[in-house]
């Protein structure tokens, strides 16, 4: 009697059912665990310096300092202004997909030396490094290629080792990094009107000295009324 009570127990327990969508999700986490557990044995500094070299605010600063230089040529400030343009997309885009998706980041994510600039960096999908430094070794080629393959290839090295950084620092999942990989293609088609080639970019020559000419005006406006 015992037994068959305990079959009809078994029988009467609801077995999970495997959908593809739980397995690709076991699989994200099981290998982003372990990224994770291999570049524990990388000291956290060369993490971090990854980090770095991938942060908005450092590529924002760097982008506007060559931009609004007076000593830029024209044609290297036309390639800042549409790198600016696609910074501005790649961080619309991102937001609003982390805002949507909501995913939380991984548990073991070391979060004293985390830092949150806005409330959507909370989230972990996708990996907003990954999609940055994906549009600038896309936009790079864009611009380079032709005149400067090899580094060309370094740039694209450096990206592919510091979206990878993000799952083995335990940043991210690996989902998150190659869908921000491909958050940047997106991004570089946007800023070239889809022809992913120079002749395509967004904003033109005329356009970003105009601009500059703007904030030129601008700047002296202000400069003339702190003086005084």
């Amino acid at each position: 009697m015992a037994g068959k009570a305990g079959a009809a127990a078994g029988a009467a327990t609801p077995v999970a059912k495997l959908t593809p969508a739980t397995a690709l999700s076991a699989i994200d986490t099981r290998w982003s665990n372990a990224l994770f557990r291999a570049g524990r044995g990388v000291p956290r500094p060369v993490w971090k310096l990854f980090e770095l070299t991938g942060d908005g605010l450092v590529w924002l600063a760097l982008a506007l300092g060559c931009a609004l230089a007076p000593a830029t040529p024209p044609a290297l400030r036309a390639a800042w202004a549409n790198f600016l343009a696609a910074w501005a997309a790649d961080l619309v885009l991102v937001g609003l997909l982390k805002g949507t998706v909501r995913r939380a980041r991984p548990v073991y994510n070391l979060r004293s030396d985390f830092s949150v600039v806005v409330a959507v960096d909370h989230f972990s999908f996708p990996s907003g490094h990954s999609s940055r430094v994906s549009f600038v070794a896309l936009l790079a080629w864009v611009l380079l290629g032709q005149a400067r393959p090899g580094l060309c290839a370094c740039v694209a090295a450096w990206a592919l080792a510091t979206a990878f950084s993000r799952a083995a620092m335990g940043r991210h999942y690996l989902s998150d990094v190659l869908a921000g990989l491909l958050l940047g293609v997106v991004t570089v088609g946007i800023v070239t009107r889809g022809t992913f080639s120079s002749a395509g970019l967004a904003v033109s020559q005329q356009q970003s000295e105009a601009a500059f000419a703007v904030v030129l005006r601008a700047w002296r406006t202000m400069a003339a009324a702190a003086g005084s």
